[in-house]
């Protein structure tokens, strides 16, 4: 009897401490991670959609969440299980917040999703908080799509419809925005744009989470947390864009430049890919155009009126890369799936 008493305290010791150390692990998303944007898979028809990707900024020890997805007024919330899909691990040790991408199974849900949010094991499906509508990429089997990150504080609206223009007549079709805090002339462009179907706009919160005062201007730039804040509007590019053949990962004070002006996907289909038919991406030259040293050329466009540059420099990376051979991205690198790789403009 003795021998079995200590047997069965030892039971329970064991599944005391197996249901304490669960309990650690049991969080709040709803406070430690914050989720920008989500993202549905890229289908032609819905009953294909096999997952929702979130893009978020992760503050919790764990990463233990659960999604919940609502459709309609009146559809039943369907709560699947959150997995970790992708980390950004650059700076991330010294990070308070990681860019990080959850993965929620959506298979035969049976209606159309509305808006997500992410509640940790022990909360609740509320639709009073925290919710985020559901993103339904487009396809274009041939299309090109630009990922402009973050645009925030001041843009000159002049310069900006100018860089819009010459994207439309380089044939590009949609162009990804993250937007912050901006000035009103840049908005109403942007705006603008966004009606005519070139540009879709996602929000950005104008106060980051987190205990860090900090920003994208140089000035509030923060050496480890910014690439993470910055790498959360690439995922969302990431995944808008997969439906596109290529995209480009640029600023908007920068321009891709090609001797005849020909469309980027004319360059690519019949110049580029052909000589390289296992490219999952493309480096380009950077050259930097000086405005300091004064005009160079025609007025009054600023890609006519300033054309001395520097030396293309090899070190400054940017990309044009394909989407459906590339794993993972950031905003100068990029990673390829097997059997594919990127490739240097030498």
């Amino acid at each position: 009897m003795k021998f079995e008493n200590i047997s069965m305290c030892i039971i329970f010791l064991v599944f005391g401490l197996l249901y304490f150390v669960s309990f650690q692990n049991i969080e709040s998303c709803y406070e430690t991670v914050h989720v920008f944007s989500a993202v549905a898979q890229a289908k032609t028809k819905l009953s294909f959609i096999e997952n929702i990707v979130l893009n978020v900024l992760d503050g919790s020890k764990y990463s233990n969440c659960d999604c919940c997805i609502y459709g309609d007024q009146g559809t039943p919330v369907h709560r699947v299980n959150a997995v970790v899909k992708e980390t950004y691990t650059h700076n991330s040790k010294m990070a308070d917040l990681i860019a990080r991408q959850f993965q929620c199974s959506v298979q035969n849900i049976g209606f159309r999703m509305v808006n997500i949010q992410l509640v940790g094991k022990r909360e609740s499906c509320r639709i009073s908080y925290n919710l985020h509508p559901v993103l339904y990429p487009e396809i274009k089997e041939n299309g090109f799509g630009i990922c402009a990150k973050i645009a925030y504080n001041y843009l000159n609206p002049l310069h900006l419809i100018e860089w819009f223009e010459y994207q439309k007549m380089m044939g590009v079709d949609m162009v990804l925005i993250s937007l912050q805090s901006l000035n009103k002339d840049a908005y109403k462009v942007l705006r603008y744009y966004e009606r005519e179907g070139i540009t879709k706009l996602i929000s950005f919160p104008n106060d980051m989470p987190g205990k860090l005062d900090r920003g994208f201007t140089l000035q509030h730039w923060h050496f480890h947390q910014s690439s993470h804040d910055e790498q959360v509007a690439v995922y969302s590019c990431k995944e808008f864009l997969q439906g596109f053949a290529f995209v480009a990962i640029i600023d908007f004070d920068e321009i891709i430049v090609h001797d005849r002006f020909s469309e980027y996907t004319q360059i690519l289909m019949s110049e580029i890919l052909p000589y390289y038919p296992d490219a999952s991406a493309f480096t380009m030259n950077v050259s930097f155009f000086i405005t300091d040293w004064g005009v160079s050329g025609v007025e009054p466009l600023i890609t006519s009126k300033y054309i001395r540059r520097t030396y293309p420099l090899p070190y400054r990376y940017k990309n044009i890369y394909l989407p459906n051979r590339t794993e993972t991205i950031d905003t100068h690198r990029i990673w390829s799936k097997n059997g594919y790789r990127r490739y240097l403009n030498n």
